[in-house]
């Protein structure tokens, strides 16, 4: 058992060790590709960062291990073990934090988005307050809107100044929402924005689309303060979440499986 274990055990961290470069490739391409897109701006990419040291965590332990199995290094060996036990928890860390954060049975993302932007449902409604408040509460969304006016988001310069253009809305999922939450009033609100007429709540987004875009132009019709815009950054961070979701089954997956065959005797 212990010849076969060893023998599994080396393809498996050969394996793992191609695997976590080739993840940690893209991600990194990944997030270099949105860094120049967005201009380096964290007010419109919040970067997901555990997946990079999780799958870094990895890559370590595989080189280590490898290392244990062909130098017979009884350090190296242990350091693999140990590294393995720290992955595992820090997945279970993980996922109690995305519990906490997103729920446990949640809306989807765009059905959330919806709600408030379209039908002014309160954030709290839609969104876990643990999110809210790290992501769109009264102590950060000043920086947030600050960013968003520095870089004229919302706007259409020509010439060099043109940092976005509308196709470029389309192109990312997180674009789409900062695009329909931040730069365009719900269709409820269409005929409220200029005559301020049918609102009767103060804190119906309508009446926020009214005062932030009177006197402006149509291409210019913007509102950094609204409970849609708040949403669009939600929903947007959210949906990296999601995206990157398969990383942390990736590597439970396999560190399950690397830790089986060490105490098949791998090492032995």
């Amino acid at each position: 058992m212990g010849v076969f274990a060893k023998v599994f055990l080396t393809m498996w961290l050969i394996g793992g060790t191609a695997g976590s470069i080739y993840l940690l490739a893209k991600r990194f391409v990944d997030l270099a590709m949105r860094v120049v897109k967005l201009h380096n701006e964290t007010c419109l990419e919040d970067p997901v960062l555990w997946p990079t040291w999780l799958m870094t965590l990895i890559l370590v332990s595989c080189v280590l291990g490898l290392m244990g199995i062909v130098c017979k290094i009884k350090f190296f060996q242990w350091f693999f073990s140990f590294l393995i036990n720290i992955g595992v928890i820090y997945i279970i860390c993980i996922m109690v934090w995305r519990l906490m954060v997103f729920g446990w049975l949640r809306k989807p993302t765009p059905m959330s988005f919806e709600e408030v932007y379209k039908n002014n449902s309160p954030l709290d409604e839609e969104y876990k307050p643990m999110l809210i408040d790290d992501m769109a509460s009264d102590r950060v969304w000043p920086e947030v809107e600050e960013c968003l006016t520095e870089i004229k988001f919302c706007e259409e310069a020509s010439g060099k100044d043109k940092i976005f253009a509308k196709e470029d809305w389309k192109i990312e999922t997180y674009y789409e929402y900062y695009w329909e939450g931040c730069c365009v009033p719900p269709p409820r609100c269409e005929n409220k924005v200029l005559s301020l007429k049918g609102i009767g709540d103060e804190n119906d987004d309508c009446l926020r689309w009214a005062n932030a875009t009177r006197n402006k132009v149509n291409n210019r019709i913007k509102c950094f303060n609204c409970e849609s815009c708040k949403a669009a950054r939600l929903a947007t961070y959210q949906t990296d979440q999601d995206k990157v979701r398969m990383y942390s089954l990736i590597a439970a997956v396999f560190l399950f499986i690397a830790n089986l065959f060490v105490s098949m005797g791998g090492f032995e």
